[in-house]
């Protein structure tokens, strides 16, 4: 997994027209692998299902005909051993009375009829079990088939394979072992008298249809053999194997079937009423070699095809990514610092000529903007310094006014001093040794001495009532923040000018990490439509809109994030209310502009 990471890793630093070649390549690879899977999947199903029907065709003729001769012999021996004269013979229990020589001759020339009869018999022999003599007669003469030698153990080794009492052995033991036969063996029983065995039927024949189930030749790809219903081999090609277990004896289980084992597939079908498996086998290679020869052409074709592609991806990728490699090698320049860079949009195609006419735009709009940002960093560096040259005297003014205050005291003119004196407190708090943000009740003290020169210019008409909360009241609060707001509702909801009496009321109350400012006043007051207005046109500019109302919130939101700031409200008795929502900081943050605090 490591490695692989790595390798990932690896790619993911490529430039994007290799990326791309890798992954055209390996869709083209998969596609490809898939493709020849897909074909030789389905070749060699279609060569199984063939092969089968084929096998299938054959083992069904196999069986039928093989049924039939196995129930001919049945049919043969049962009719041999209930004829009178093989009764007549069986029975008998002297040679030498003419009773019984009789009963032999007729019994001969029984057996002679059905060796005439029947090609396939090599020999048919009726055993006397009580005279322990035989009747032979066959195609074949006695000495060459060794009956009389070899009978005996052959019945032993053979075994019942059908509901009657017949039983079948398939097997070299006639002949020298020179030739392999089907010998049959029933008991001869006395047909007056149940169960009474009077001697044996043998018959040896060369099956027809046995011989075509084992004559394939040995260069054939089919195999067949005949297999007991227990799993030993009845008869085979290779005789040596006759007798021995077959390893698949445990799928033999239904009437038909087929099965793979050991690199071959097996077809089987028993054959109706008796023991007997007929199985058709062929190597899987065999099956499929045919085949293996065009599969392998395909491959070197699709090979040969997969290489060509891969080629002509990566030339048609080059080729499109060109117009994309001059932008991206532009780019670097820009980074570099060329900002006159620009890109030929000659021969790039219609969509990269929109690129490189957007990055000319880009281009020119930098360089605009540079110089604005420029000239607007100037002209705020002027401001700075104009800032603090006028902050490098300011006792002059305070030490001016505090001289016309005890002026007017030592001529006994109350109301100069007290204006004077309000006067330079108010100037004193505007200038505030150069600081934007200052304690709130700094900000208080503000407004109440903004009211003082406003009582005193219109004679005492304005009234006031201040609620402070004393854990809100060191919350810091940029300054000017409420002066504004209470000019606003004296000259545009009191109309003063007019010469109408109001009242100002400011709450400050501590709301978790919040704190909540409400301005409210008894004036005219405003529509809800004018109030909405007033709402939506806070933080937007707008020379009809009153710049100071604007200029308080949005010193607020640039200070603490747009979810602070001011809200208007109707009042339902008159008057506008306002509410200033502030974080609740006893300190400046770091980015304010700063100087010396002076306290009034």
């Amino acid at each position: 997994m490591g490695k692989i990471k790595k390798w990932m890793e690896r790619v993911a630093d490529w430039k994007f027209d290799k990326k791309m070649q890798l992954l055209v390549s390996v869709a083209i690879v998969l596609t490809t692998v898939i493709m020849l899977l897909v074909s030789t999947i389905s070749t060699v199903m279609s060569i199984k299902k063939q092969s089968m029907e084929l096998l299938k065709t054959q083992n069904d003729v196999i069986v039928e005909n093989f049924e039939s001769s196995l129930e001919n012999y049945k049919m043969m021996a049962i009719a041999t051993v209930i004829d009178t004269s093989v009764q007549d013979y069986v029975k008998c229990s002297n040679k030498t009375d003419l009773r019984s020589l009789k009963s032999i001759d007729n019994a001969n020339n029984v057996l002679s009829s059905i060796v005439n009869m029947h090609s396939s018999l090599n020999f048919i022999a009726v055993v006397n079990n009580k005279l322990e003599d035989y009747l032979y007669k066959g195609n074949q003469n006695i000495y060459y088939s060794k009956f009389d030698k070899v009978y005996r153990a052959d019945y032993g080794s053979s075994k019942k394979l059908h509901s009657s009492t017949l039983k079948m052995h398939y097997c070299n033991a006639y002949y020298e072992r020179e030739t392999y036969t089907l010998n049959l063996y029933f008991p001869v029983y006395d047909t007056n008298m149940v169960k009474k065995e009077l001697g044996l039927l043998c018959m040896n024949i060369t099956d027809p249809t046995l011989q075509q189930i084992l004559a394939s030749s040995p260069d054939s790809s089919v195999e067949n053999e005949v297999v007991r219903q227990d799993g030993k081999i009845f008869a085979s090609r290779a005789g040596k194997d006759i007798g021995k277990k077959v390893s698949y004896s445990d799928k033999l289980k239904k009437t038909e079937g087929a099965f793979t084992e050991n690199g071959k597939l097996y077809l089987y079908e028993k054959v109706p009423d008796w023991e007997l498996y007929v199985i058709s086998s062929v190597s899987t290679y065999e099956l499929y070699k045919g085949s293996i020869a065009t599969i392998g052409f395909m491959a070197v074709i699709m090979l040969i095809l997969i290489a060509v592609s891969i080629l002509s991806v990566k030339a048609v990728i080059q080729m499109v990514y060109r117009p994309l490699d001059k932008v991206v090698r532009k780019m670097d320049d820009v980074a570099s610092g060329f900002l006159k860079t620009r890109i030929n949009v000659d021969h790039m195609g219609e969509d990269f000529i929109k690129l490189a006419v957007g990055f000319n735009s880009m281009m020119e709009e930098i360089e605009v903007l540079m110089e604005q940002v420029k000239l607007e960093q100037h002209q705020i560096e002027q401001i700075r310094l104009d800032a603090l040259q006028s902050q490098i005297q300011p006792h002059f003014l305070y030490n001016t006014l505090d001289c016309i205050h005890w002026q007017a005291v030592a001529d006994g003119n109350k109301e100069i001093s007290t204006m004077v004196k309000a006067l330079a407190k108010y100037y004193r708090i505007c200038l505030s040794g150069g600081h934007d943000i200052i304690p709130l009740k700094m900000e208080l003290e503000h407004v109440r001495n903004y009211l003082v020169i406003q009582n005193m210019r219109y004679d005492n008409i304005i009234g006031s009532e201040i609620s402070v909360d004393s854990n809100a009241e060191e919350t810091m609060i940029p300054k000017l923040t409420l002066q504004p707001l209470v000019e606003n509702s004296i000259y545009h909801g009191m109309k003063v000018k007019e010469g109408k009496t109001g009242t100002v009321f400011i709450k400050v109350k501590r709301k978790g990490k919040d704190v909540l400012i409400t301005l409210a006043d008894t004036g005219t007051g405003m529509t809800q439509e004018e109030i909405d207005r007033m709402n939506e046109q806070l933080s937007q500019y707008e020379e009809t809109f009153g710049y100071g109302v604007r200029n308080v919130n949005k010193r607020i939101q640039l200070l603490y994030g747009e979810e602070y700031g001011l809200y208007y409200l109707k009042n339902e008795t008159g008057g506008v209310t306002v509410e200033i929502r502030l974080p609740y900081e006893t300190e400046a943050k770091e980015n304010v502009l700063r100087g010396e605090m002076i306290h009034v």
